[in-house]
């Protein structure tokens, strides 16, 4: 239950900045801060400081001019410290995100008299990765493994390789923190994507520039801050993660998702499977060869041959079992009439998938499958090497091995999933998932 201890820290909260800033109480402000603390209220935490009981779930909503971001802070932040717990806000904009942790906060911690800590959340592929921005610069073989088809592996032009020279006298001196929005100018899409790096190419403690990395130590920050202030798509990254990996562990966290109204689109987003068929196909003949290459710099005892040819066979097979799925796509696209000019989207009836594909969508997720348990395997032989005072290779290689068979082992997993729901009986589901095919230019 709401302790009256609580009630009056959260009422003398409100009074204090209304009286500070000289505003008068809103009618629905007052409702909403309410509504929030004796939802919250009724969270009964165990010893371990577990949930126990009581309504997880608060929605709320709010016409423009309430004052939405006071009523669920005041409300929140002394509940979520009562109980332990970190305060995760997650907005739809990077508006207003910047808004609440530049002004509000600020504002709100000044004026309130509550005391409390916060820090803004942003993904890797917000930072530099030092790693990358090092191999650009010492002129190491990027084409080696290049994990999409439209990934610019070629050398940077004389131009991009001044831009990182820049990034990197600016690190050293201080002046920047490798958080590309603090950058002083806007930074090019293609050049920014080649020195970062997303869950799956990150090495973590085997990096050799880990103690330097801007995103590391942007999470030290996160670690103890009261309100952790993120996007949407960072909570679902991290939940579909498993949780804890990017944001405090959903466990020790009470979320505030603002701006909701756009959280289904989101959720899709994250929790769906997609392929480009002709660009995975172009994919998997490009890591052929990358993987090709790798071997040739692999003495003929090293302990990683076996796996690296292993993992070559597999994905040779994959191949060509998805050129064989082809045509049957062509086949029911041209007779739906997407392929003349129809609607661009062949929805599924139902979700059921014709039952000429399922049989070889399930061979294909087989094959995906067993590229995956390969991958896993190489990563584990990666790390060991990593780990071993004599590697067989150069650690900087080790290290840029790691991160890429890593990033092909979650890619090909992201297809098993595509292709097992392709493969799975859509009658016996309740409800059924959405199944469709879609003609884009370049698929």
């Amino acid at each position: 239950m709401l302790s009256e201890e609580l009630k009056q820290e959260i009422q003398a909260a409100y009074s204090a900045f209304l009286n500070a800033r000289e505003l008068k109480a809103r009618y629905g402000q007052r409702l909403m801060i309410a509504h929030i603390a004796r939802n919250l209220g009724q969270l009964e935490i165990d010893s371990d400081g577990r949930r126990r009981g009581g309504k997880p779930l608060c929605v709320v909503e709010a016409g423009t001019g309430t004052g939405k971001t006071l009523a669920y802070m005041v409300a929140a932040i002394p509940l979520a410290r009562a109980q332990g717990k970190t305060l995760v806000v997650a907005t739809a904009t990077v508006a207003l995100q910047e808004q609440i942790i530049h002004r509000d906060l600020p504002d709100i911690a000044r004026h309130s008299g509550l005391d409390f800590s916060f820090a803004l959340a942003k993904g890797r592929r917000r930072y530099l990765c030092l790693s990358r921005l090092d191999q650009w610069l010492s002129g190491a073989d990027h084409q080696t493994l290049a994990l999409y088809p439209d990934e610019q592996a070629l050398a940077p032009d004389s131009d991009t390789l001044a831009l990182y020279q820049e990034m990197a006298q600016s690190l050293a001196s201080g002046e920047w923190d490798g958080d590309r929005d603090q950058w002083s100018s806007m930074l090019a899409e293609d050049k920014w994507q080649r020195v970062t790096t997303d869950n799956a190419g990150c090495t973590g403690r085997r990096c050799s520039h880990i103690k330097n990395c801007p995103y590391f130590r942007a999470r030290e920050e996160i670690v103890d801050a009261d309100v952790v202030v993120a996007n949407h798509d960072l909570v679902l990254a991290d939940l579909a993660l498993g949780g804890g990996v990017i944001l405090p562990p959903p466990e020790d966290a009470i979320y505030v998702v603002d701006e909701a109204h756009h959280l289904p689109d989101k959720v899709i987003n994250h929790f769906s499977h997609r392929l480009r068929f002709q660009a995975g196909l172009r994919w998997l003949e490009q890591t052929e060869r990358s993987l090709g290459s790798m071997l040739t710099r692999l003495d003929s005892d090293s302990s990683l041959r076996a796996e690296l040819d292993t993992l070559a066979t597999r994905l040779a097979s994959l191949r060509l079992s998805l050129a064989g799925i082809r045509p049957l796509l062509d086949g029911l696209l041209q007779d739906s009439g997407v392929a003349d000019g129809g609607s661009a989207v062949l929805r599924f009836e139902d979700g059921v998938v014709p039952e000429p594909l399922r049989g070889p969508a399930a061979a294909a997720a087989a094959g995906c499958w067993d590229v995956v348990a390969e991958a896993e395997h190489l990563v584990e032989g990666l790390q060991k090497q990593l780990d071993s005072n004599q590697p067989v290779q150069p650690r900087e290689e080790l290290e840029q091995w790691l991160a890429l068979i890593s990033g092909l082992q979650q890619r090909a997993e992201s297809q098993a999933g595509l292709w097992t729901a392709y493969s799975a009986d859509a009658r016996e589901e309740r409800p059924p998932q959405a199944r469709w095919l879609q003609l884009v230019e370049g698929g």
